[in-house]
C-alpha cells in the first residue's frame, strides 16, 4: 500500500479531477490525502513574509501529506503557467528545511490538468519544475477541457504507473 498526496492547484473542475484521482487511487486499496491549496490559504511567500513565519510553521498542516511515497498535481494553465497557489506551495516547501528538495526529491508524481484549452503549457511546466526539485514525473498525463472528459482508462494508466 503507498501513501499518494494529491494536491489540488485550483478549485472547481481542477479540485473534482483531484477528487477523482482520490477516489480512483482509494479503490485501489491506497492511503490517499487531499490537499485543496485554495481552501489551505498560505500566505503569499516573500521574504518579508518569511521573515514573519518560517517555511517549517507555513507547511506543518500538510507535513504528514508531505510525507506520501506519490504525489499528484492537478492544475490548471494560468496564463501560460502554473497557479499562483501551487507556486506559493512549492516556494514555502522549499524555504521549510536546511535541503530544499526534502519533500519531493527521489518520489514519484503525475500530473493532470482541466483547463479551457489544452492545458498543455501548464503541464510542460509542471513537468519541469517538479523534475527540477527532484520527483520523477511519469510519462503519461491527463489533459481534460470542456470539450475533451477524462477517459476513465488515461486515469486508470496514469495511476498504475505512478504506482509502479
Amino acid at each position: 500500500m503507498k501513501h499518494v498526496c494529491v494536491v489540488a492547484g485550483s478549485n472547481g473542475k481542477n479540485l473534482v479531477l483531484a477528487q477523482t484521482f482520490k477516489e480512483h487511487l482509494e479503490s485501489l486499496g491506497h492511503r490517499v490525502s487531499l490537499l485543496d491549496l485554495v481552501a489551505a490559504d498560505l500566505p503569499l511567500y516573500s521574504p518579508l513574509q518569511h521573515g514573519k513565519l518560517s517555511g517549517a510553521q507555513a507547511i506543518e498542516p500538510f507535513k504528514e501529506a508531505l510525507a506520501a511515497d506519490r504525489f499528484v498535481f492537478v492544475s490548471p494553465e494560468y496564463n501560460g503557467g502554473l497557479t499562483p497557489v501551487l507556486n506559493n506551495f512549492i516556494a514555502w516547501c522549499s524555504t521549510s528545511a536546511k535541503d530544499w528538495r526534502v519533500h519531493f526529491n527521489g518520489k514519484r508524481a503525475a500530473i493532470a490538468t482541466h483547463s479551457g484549452g489544452d492545458g498543455l503549457q501548464a503541464l510542460v511546466m509542471m513537468r519541469l519544475q517538479f523534475s527540477y526539485i527532484g520527483m520523477t514525473v511519469v510519462g503519461r498525463q491527463i489533459n481534460i477541457a470542456n470539450h475533451k472528459p477524462l477517459d476513465p482508462a488515461s486515469l486508470a494508466d496514469v495511476c498504475q504507473q505512478l504506482l509502479a
